[in-house]
């Protein structure tokens, strides 16, 4: 075992203490973004019906969705599902008599743009509303542009704490602290509203024309520089 002296050891002690007290922390933000085509269009729809009785118009509805989801069933590429199901009394005008009216979503998702709108078109003709209809980003599409917007952030977070080391007359040695994604924001999918109309045979199929999404990265960090030896 090598023993170091009591008077090397307090040296090299007081040493670190200096070049300690020496760092110069610079608390850095970077953030980078890349532009990804989309490759999900999804449509938020909805069943309704009107009544005169609670059975009646979940008698419509049932109907109506069932037949909505077993046409999406048997359209390839296609992912549907339902979602909340409301049943209320209508408010009836003046010398009117009392009905009910009933409501249920559906979401569906596909790859393909063309066979979603030419699906929502079909179901709009069969009386079924269009909520909304717009593109999105599959999860694993956003994790991968997620990390490459993160790889960018990073080298360029580098490339500054270099640059202001170099102006300070210092040299930069690490990072400290590392913040990834701060804010704590996912990406998210612009959703293009569609027009809430009522449905008729002639209606044209919708459109929705892709548009390039924004997928962000950002980072916090404390660069840690010291005077150049």
């Amino acid at each position: 075992m090598r023993y170091i002296p009591l008077a090397t050891a307090l040296l090299l002690a007081v040493s670190a203490q200096h070049l300690a007290s020496a760092e110069t922390l610079l608390h850095l933000s970077e953030a980078a973004e890349i532009q990804i085509h989309p490759d999900r269009l999804a449509a938020g729809l909805r069943v309704e019906a009107d009544g005169a009785t609670t059975a009646e118009v979940q008698a419509k509805v049932n109907a109506g969705m069932a037949a909505a989801v077993d046409l999406a069933k048997k359209t390839p590429g296609i992912t549907a599902s339902t979602g909340g199901y409301s049943v209320w009394q209508v408010q009836p005008a003046p010398q009117a008599s009392k009905h009910w009216h009933a409501s249920q979503t559906l979401d569906l998702v596909g790859s393909d743009g063309a066979v979603v709108q030419t699906l929502v078109g079909t179901l709009q003709a069969q009386g079924v509303i269009v909520q909304q209809l717009g593109w999105r980003l599959a999860p694993e599409t956003t994790r991968k542009a997620h990390a490459e917007a993160m790889q960018m952030a990073l080298k360029q977070l580098r490339g500054r704490a270099e640059d202001a080391a170099n102006a300070l007359g210092l040299a930069f040695v690490s990072f400290r602290l590392v913040n990834l994604d701060p804010s704590g924001v996912a990406p998210r999918a612009v959703m293009m509203a569609a027009p809430m109309v009522s449905a008729s045979a002639a209606m044209p199929i919708p459109v929705a024309e892709a548009t390039d999404i924004t997928v962000d990265a950002r980072i916090e960090a404390d660069a840690v520089l010291q005077p150049k030896p």
